[in-house]
């Protein structure tokens, strides 16, 4: 900690256990959990389900997830929960002439729902409490009702013109008419008698049976091609993550098809320069840190799709000697990069959290529709959405590596971090946001590590975006840097002078929802990002 820090502020210190989310009942959900005697994984679990209630635009039964887990040992654990292109889908839409794009909405745009069965492989892998006990926080809230918040309220209202062109949404969501208000109450009845369901016989239910069909009929009736078979067939799995040294610390991220090789590139890139607690007011490190997002963005979108069907390994690109080639590549100027068909960023409307226990236990978890509402296809008899995967991340370029295929993986955003000190791990973090994720995960990881910053500081930090990045469907817009306006004028106009195209944007305007845990002596130390309305809560 550096001297001076006001560690008091804002942060949340506990001794026995923590968690930190993107919504208060999912925190508080998560800490009775702990409360109940359950470990880092249950109350993590516990929180997931609990977003797929009160956040439905951002995850949810329809959507996919990823997480780090950390066991009292100090081995880290991946579950990959990302589903595939449908098999059935026609030859003739992924080889059509006229576009190089999939549908971003509707059932064209949907992958095999992942997220369920990664909860529950993570929970029967490394869980305490019996599996009912992590899922009736969530039951219990989708049957008696909670109250909106502003963010839901407003990406009703931001999505109303599609949502309400099915009636079940509309009846739902959009009462008289109108967006739910922040502050009247949201009751899900089809979805607690779902999750009811699953509380009593497990994932499987959901992935076979009557309630795949029913999912495979809301796909199809939106021109989409899931099937049942598709679901049948589909399993969560468990991994190696990736990681890299840097610093005097072991940085781990999830592995492919997830955006964690890009926020570990770009780290070991940066780390070859040093790092530093003011390097906002360096020009030249922020112009280090801005070209070695772009060096790692850039490497990602040429090289790598599903690994499953791709023979480039993500590791190849935190390899020392690739790191130095891309580090020996910042020159005083911005870099003429070749461009990708796929170039720009988007937001992302996702929700991730983190939760620790007393006897050593950490996870990072994340979990998304896509964009807001996912594809829209809204499955009226389950009550939540189907999540865009698919149409948002896939190309239909011909041999490029994240190439469109039947039982192919996309290219995903999704990606969460976890870092350990001489073995024992020392913090979880990770934030939603697109391709904002690695972004700034990595200044976060450089506030936090070698900074000197508390959790409360680290998040509240000024931060930048850097685009071009991956998402397909915006490579029309152009190339830019946005920096939040409290970055100072010396800094973008020197950014400027090195040819950066930079947009300065609001103070607190750059996107995210950091969740950050770090231990320290027998304890933890949290805290949520100021630029939304997460919660961290201990015991």
């Amino acid at each position: 900690m550096a001297e001076g820090t006001p560690w008091l502020t804002s942060n949340v210190w506990a001794r026995r256990g923590m968690v930190a989310t993107g919504h208060p009942m999912a925190s508080q959900a998560g800490l009775a959990v702990l409360h109940l005697g359950g470990n880092a994984v249950d109350a993590a679990v516990a929180s997931a389900l609990v977003t797929a209630v009160v956040m439905p635009q951002m995850c949810g039964l329809g959507g996919d997830c990823f997480a780090l887990y950390s066991d009292p040992s100090g081995t880290v654990h991946s579950i990959v929960g990302s589903g595939a292109l449908p098999l059935s889908f026609p030859e003739s839409l992924l080889h059509a002439t006229s576009q190089e794009l999939l549908p971003l909405r509707g059932g064209a745009s949907v992958a095999v729902p992942g997220a369920l069965d990664a909860y529950q492989l993570l929970h029967q892998r490394f869980g305490r409490l019996a599996w009912a006990d992590v899922v009736y926080p969530a039951v219990s809230l989708a049957r008696d009702g909670f109250s909106v918040d502003v963010g839901l309220s407003h990406d009703l209202r931001d999505n109303q013109a599609e949502l309400m062109q099915d009636r079940a949404a509309a009846a739902r969501f959009f009462p008289q008419d109108r967006p739910l208000a922040p502050g009247e109450i949201l009751v899900q009845p089809e979805l607690a008698e779902w999750l009811k369901e699953i509380l009593e016989a497990g994932s499987s239910c959901f992935y076979q049976g009557p309630m795949a069909e029913v999912v495979a009929q809301a796909a199809h009736a939106a021109g989409g091609f899931l099937s049942a078979d598709d679901l049948k067939a589909y399993r969560a799995q468990l991994e190696p993550p990736l990681a890299v040294e840097v610093g005097g610390f072991t940085v781990f991220a999830s592995p492919l098809p997830s955006a964690g090789v890009i926020l570990l590139e770009a780290l070991a890139i940066v780390g070859r320069g040093g790092f530093s607690a003011d390097w906002r007011e360096d020009p030249e490190k922020v112009h280090q840190v801005i070209e070695a997002l772009r060096w790692s963005f850039y490497d990602r979108r040429a090289r790598l799709g599903d690994p499953d069907f791709t023979n480039f390994r993500a590791e190849t690109l935190i390899d020392p000697m690739h790191i130095d080639r891309r580090w020996a590549k910042i020159g005083w100027q911005k870099a003429n990069l070749p461009m990708e068909p796929q170039d720009l960023a988007s937001e992302g409307d996702t929700t991730s959290l983190v939760a620790v226990d007393q006897d050593g236990g950490s996870v990072s978890l994340i979990h998304s529709l896509g964009l807001a509402f996912g594809s829209q296809v809204y499955v009226s008899r389950g009550g939540f959405f189907l999540n865009n995967r698919a149409g948002r991340s896939f190309n239909l370029i011909p041999g490029h590596p994240n190439q469109a295929l039947p039982g192919k993986r996309p290219m995903h955003t999704l990606n969460t971090y976890l870092v350990q000190e001489a073995g024992r791990t020392l913090l979880v973090g990770n934030t939603p946001g697109g391709d904002g994720q690695p972004q700034w995960n990595l200044t976060i990881l450089m506030d936090l590590l070698w900074g000197g910053r508390s959790p409360a500081e680290a998040v509240a930090m000024p931060r930048l975006t850097v685009s071009p990045a991956t998402d397909a469907h915006t490579l029309k817009d152009r190339e830019q840097v946005q920096v939040e306006s409290r970055f100072s004028p010396r800094v973008w106009n020197d950014l400027g002078r090195r040819g950066h195209v930079v947009q300065v944007i609001g103070p607190y305007a750059s996107g995210g929802s950091v969740q950050v845990i770090r231990r320290v002596g027998e304890g933890f130390v949290g805290a949520s990002d100021p630029r939304a309305s997460g919660q961290t809560v201990g015991f």
